[in-house]
């Protein structure tokens, strides 16, 4: 059993049998501020931040050790967090961590920082960050190749993975190139589940993608998100 709480943008958290992994959260300004970390504390917490962008990362994180102090911080090699603040790891991309009891490999983000792959509780977990097929229509050819050919690069190297939970952006912005990092990953890796995000509150994203039929082969596995701080349950046979 995999529980899986939307809070905003591209913040989630993940429940297993012993562990809260909680991914680029971020309030914007306290507005989306869901947590109430005292909550999760019979549960091995673990807060992943993929780079330093207002969107993916909020200081808030480090009130949350005033109530848990044993909780522990998973951060790319570009956020800096507070002196005062305990249990950090620093992580790079390419690199594969064993933190506690739970195993971290990062990847090589083509926009800033890091993306995320987590096994905890034989549960496999991936949250993009910001590594995404951003192929934007005002830029070069040249650029939107290198973009393409970098993340190709990066998700061929889950090629052998079963992920159970994937968190992938869906950018609106790059018009009908949306789909393409969803795409990509969907087509090239066996994920049981995947979760769009960075769709900035255009939650009518998920009826695109039902339509979308680049999307045709996969789009079942795709988890409709109506609204800010949403819970789902993924059982076994759901995934």
């Amino acid at each position: 059993m995999i529980q899986v709480t939307y809070f905003h943008h591209s913040g989630f958290m993940v429940e297993t049998k012993n562990h809260c992994l909680i991914f680029d959260y971020f309030t914007e300004n306290g507005k989306y501020d869901f947590v109430d970390i005292a909550k999760y504390s019979n549960k091995k917490i673990f807060v992943f931040v993929s780079h330093f962008h207002q969107d993916h990362y909020d200081r808030k994180i480090f009130d949350w050790q005033k109530t848990i102090p044993e909780i522990q911080y998973v951060l790319s090699h570009d956020v800096r967090p507070l002196p005062t603040v305990q249990n950090v790891h620093s992580v790079s991309f390419g690199k594969t961590y064993e933190i506690d009891d739970i195993t971290v490999t990062t990847f090589h983000s083509n926009d800033e920082g890091v993306a995320f792959l987590v096994q905890a509780d034989d549960k496999v977990i991936y949250h993009a960050g910001d590594l995404n097929w951003w192929h934007w229509n005002g830029e070069s050819e040249q650029f939107n190749k290198g973009i393409a050919g970098m993340y190709k690069k990066e998700i061929d190297k889950m090629k052998n993975t079963v992920i159970d939970v994937a968190f992938v952006p869906v950018d609106p912005r790059l018009e009908e190139n949306y789909i393409l990092g969803l795409d990509y990953i969907m087509k090239t890796v066996q994920v049981k589940k995947a979760f769009p995000m960075h769709f900035w509150q255009k939650y009518d994203i998920y009826d695109e993608l039902q339509k979308d039929s680049r999307a045709a082969q996969y789009k079942n596995a795709i988890v409709e998100i109506a609204h800010n701080n949403q819970t789902f349950l993924l059982t076994e046979e759901e995934k």
